[in-house]
C-alpha cells in the first residue's frame, strides 16, 4: 500500500467520522432552516448557510490536523480559507492540484454532504 493510498483511506475515514454526528443534527435542523431565505452576504446568511460553513471549516481543520499539510498545495489551502472567510459564499476556485489536495477535497465533500449540504456547496472548481 502506498503512502497516498494510506492517506486517502485515512481522509475518507476521517471525513466520515467528522460527518456522522453532524448528519444527525442536520437531518433534524434542515426542514426548519430550508424555509429561510438564503443570504448573499456573510451577515445575511441563514442559520443553515452558517451551519454548512461551520461544518466545512471544522472539517478542514480536523482533516489537516489528522493528515498534515505536507503535499497539500498552498494555493489550495489559501482558496479554501478565502471560501471560509467569505462565509462560504464566495465563488472561489479551490482547484485540487496535487493528490493530497484531492484527498482533502474528498474528505471535505464527504463531511459536508453527510451534514446535509449538496455536493455543489464546496468550492472545488478548476476553471481556466
Amino acid at each position: 500500500m502506498t503512502p497516498q493510498t494510506r492517506m486517502g483511506g485515512a481522509v475518507i475515514r476521517l471525513g466520515l467520522a467528522l460527518a456522522l454526528p453532524t448528519a444527525v443534527v442536520a437531518s433534524i435542523a434542515v426542514p426548519d432552516t430550508l424555509a429561510q431565505e438564503a443570504g448573499t452576504t456573510a451577515e445575511e446568511r441563514s442559520d443553515w448557510q452558517r451551519k454548512k460553513c461551520d461544518v466545512y471549516a471544522r472539517a478542514l481543520t480536523e482533516i489537516l490536523d489528522h493528515v498534515g499539510r505536507e503535499g497539500v498545495s498552498d494555493r489550495f489551502l489559501a482558496q479554501n480559507q478565502a471560501f471560509i472567510d467569505s462565509g462560504c459564499l464566495a465563488d472561489v476556485d479551490a482547484c485540487p492540484e496535487t493528490d493530497d489536495d484531492v484527498e482533502v477535497a474528498n474528505g471535505l465533500t464527504i463531511a459536508t454532504m453527510n451534514a446535509g449540504a449538496a455536493s455543489s456547496f464546496s468550492p472545488f472548481r478548476c476553471r481556466g
